[in-house]
C-alpha cells in the first residue's frame, strides 16, 4: 500500500485561511453543465468545488434541469439559463450566460453539457469572451475538438483542459493507444500547441504547462474510474483556482486531493464498490490531511 506521507511541496499549496475572511474571500465559481440526462455532472462538479472550500459556487444550468437541482443543491446558487425547452444550452443564452460569468473567479465549463452545433458555438463564444481562468473539461472538450481553430491560443486567460485519454485523441487526432503510450510526451505536446495546461487522466494522472513544468500525480486507484469522478476533478481545481491559487499549482493540488479522496474511498468501500459520490465525501478528509500533518 501508499505510504500516506504527503509531500511538503503539496502540502505548501494549500492556501492559508485568515480569520477575518468572509464567503467572497475565498472565491466565485461559475459551473456551467448539465442537460437532461446528465444532471449528476453539474452536481458532483459543483458540491466538489464547495468541499474543497469555494465560498460561492454559481451552478449554470439549463432550465430544464433547474428544478432537480435546486432540489439536490442546498449550498449552492443555481442559475437556470433559458433552453428553449430543449432540456440542454441553445446559443440563444449567449448573452444570458456571459451576463453572468462577468462576476466570477473561474469557470469549469462542459461536464455533461452534450455536443451539437449550437453547444459548440457556445463553447467557443464562453472561451473568448470570459477573460479569466476556465477549467474545460469533459463534453467542453469535445465540443472544440471539432473545430480545429486556434481557439484556446487565443483567449485572454488561462485554459486547463482535463482529457481522459479518449478525448485527448479526438482533440489531437491521434490514436487513444499512441498517447497511452507516450502519455508525458503527449500532455506537453497539448499543453504547447495550444498554450495550455492539460491534465490527461488515468493511472498517474499528468499535469504539465507550456513551460515546460511537469507534475507526475502519486495518488489514486482503479476504484476511481467510475462515472461521475471527472466532474469531481474538474469542480476541485476550480475551487482552488478560485482560491486564489495559480492555474498549473490549482491543477496539481487539485489532482493530488482527488486521488487522495479516491484512496480513502478504496479503504471504507474498496475499488469495486466505489462511486463518484464517495470520493467527493471524503474530499474534506483528503483535505484535512493536508492540514494537520
Amino acid at each position: 500500500e501508499k505510504d500516506n506521507i504527503v509531500p511538503e511541496n503539496i502540502k505548501g499549496l494549500l492556501p492559508k485561511r485568515d480569520k477575518n475572511s468572509h464567503k467572497g474571500t475565498f472565491g466565485r465559481v461559475g459551473i456551467i453543465a448539465g442537460s437532461i440526462g446528465m444532471t449528476g455532472a453539474p452536481y458532483l462538479s459543483t458540491m466538489a468545488a464547495l468541499r474543497s472550500g469555494s465560498g460561492l459556487v454559481y451552478t449554470i444550468i439549463p432550465k430544464g434541469i433547474s428544478e432537480i437541482l435546486s432540489i439536490k443543491l442546498r449550498e449552492a446558487i443555481v442559475k437556470p439559463i433559458d433552453d428553449d425547452n430543449t432540456g440542454h444550452f441553445t446559443l440563444n443564452s449567449i448573452e444570458e450566460i456571459n451576463e453572468i460569468i462577468r462576476a466570477m473567479d473561474v469557470l469549469a465549463l462542459g461536464p455533461g453539457i452534450g455536443v451539437d452545433y449550437e453547444r459548440i458555438e457556445l463553447v467557443k463564444q464562453i472561451l473568448l469572451n470570459y477573460e479569466g481562468t476556465i477549467v474545460l473539461d469533459a463534453d467542453g472538450i469535445n465540443c472544440i475538438s471539432s473545430m480545429k481553430s486556434d481557439i484556446l491560443s487565443n483567449r485572454k486567460g488561462a485554459t486547463i483542459i482535463t482529457p481522459h485519454p479518449k478525448e485527448l485523441s479526438r482533440l489531437l487526432g491521434v490514436s487513444t493507444n499512441k498517447i497511452q503510450e507516450s502519455r508525458i510526451e503527449y500532455s506537453k505536446y497539448t499543453s504547447d500547441k495550444y498554450n495550455i495546461i492539460t491534465v490527461l487522466k488515468g493511472a498517474d494522472t499528468i499535469v504539465s504547462d507550456r513551460k515546460g513544468k511537469i507534475y507526475i500525480n502519486s495518488t489514486g486507484n482503479p476504484g476511481m474510474a467510475t462515472a461521475g469522478s471527472g466532474d469531481v476533478l474538474t469542480g476541485m481545481i476550480a475551487s482552488f483556482i478560485g482560491q486564489g491559487l495559480s492555474p498549473y499549482d490549482g491543477a496539481v493540488l487539485g489532482t493530488y486531493c482527488h486521488g487522495l479522496a479516491g484512496d480513502l474511498s478504496k479503504i471504507d468501500k474498496g475499488e469495486y464498490g466505489m462511486i463518484a459520490g464517495d470520493i467527493l465525501d471524503n474530499i474534506p478528509h483528503s483535505i484535512k490531511k493536508l492540514e494537520i500533518e
